[in-house]
């Protein structure tokens, strides 16, 4: 690698930059992306570890959005929230623990605990928004964040969409994703390549999100060169704004 030999030093004039070859070291030792190796699970194992996360009935979580009907006593319907602490509030029974049941389940809960006050007590339990049902993005996107899936599974491809796109620094060879799965201590990591979802060759790795997922976008392994570079001017050379730096390009 070469490395221009000149720094802008003040505006319209150049000055000759010293320890080249110092920084030449530095450019040649910067790793492919800003997260250097991921020890990543295999694509395939990946996916099949989380087939039972895919596969299970849901529970309510905290935070959820509840409709509860009354088929008979409309007039006992309630839009809810599920508290932090897992419980609902209703008229004439109180509190319930919504929480970590199924929707069927706390029905026939709430069913059982308005028959002694109604003849036909009939309910239904609704999710109208699920909290968990979302994704976070986050590196070199721009508008990272939480990312909303209530009204439907997005994709790796189609989360970074909805951050705003990947920004110049980004590479997309190398996007990882971190997901949680049921009786496993730690997350499962997994490395997809969605330059190969754009060219055709392997769409398959735009994989499907999962809720609570993280998607991270990495620095290609240039933007990581030209972060050190510039860091290695202004933290050894002592440039100051004054100075009129405007950056280093590399060449062949």
């Amino acid at each position: 690698m070469k490395l221009w030999r000149h720094i802008g030093a003040a505006p319209g004039g150049w000055a000759t930059l010293p320890a080249i070859a110092t920084v030449c070291c530095l450019g040649a030792c910067t790793t492919a992306t800003d997260i250097g190796t991921v020890h990543a699970t295999p694509l395939a194992d990946a996916l099949a570890l989380s087939k039972p996360v895919q596969d299970q009935a849901y529970v309510i979580a905290p935070t959820d959005d509840l409709t509860v009907r009354f088929y008979f006593n409309p007039q006992l319907d309630e839009d809810l929230r599920v508290r932090p602490d897992g419980k609902i509030s209703l008229s004439l029974v109180g509190e319930l623990t919504a929480a970590g049941k199924a929707p069927a389940a706390l029905s026939d809960e709430i069913t059982a605990s308005y028959a002694r006050y109604l003849a036909k007590p009939k309910a239904v339990v609704l999710v109208r928004r699920f909290a968990n049902d979302r994704a976070f993005v986050a590196g070199e996107v721009y508008r990272p964040g939480l990312i909303d899936m209530n009204m439907g599974r997005e994709t790796a491809l189609q989360s970074i969409a909805s951050a705003g796109g990947v920004t110049d620094n980004a590479t997309l060879a190398d996007v990882v994703v971190v997901r949680r799965v049921p009786d496993r201590d730690q997350p499962l990591v997994l490395e997809v390549n969605l330059l190969h979802v754009l060219d055709g060759t392997h769409p398959d790795e735009d994989i499907a999100l999962l809720p609570n997922d993280l998607v991270y976008v990495p620095r290609s392994g240039a933007a990581a060169t030209n972060l050190a570079l510039k860091q290695y001017f202004w933290n050894n050379l002592n440039l100051s704004n004054s100075a009129g730096f405007t950056g280093v390009k590399t060449v062949p």
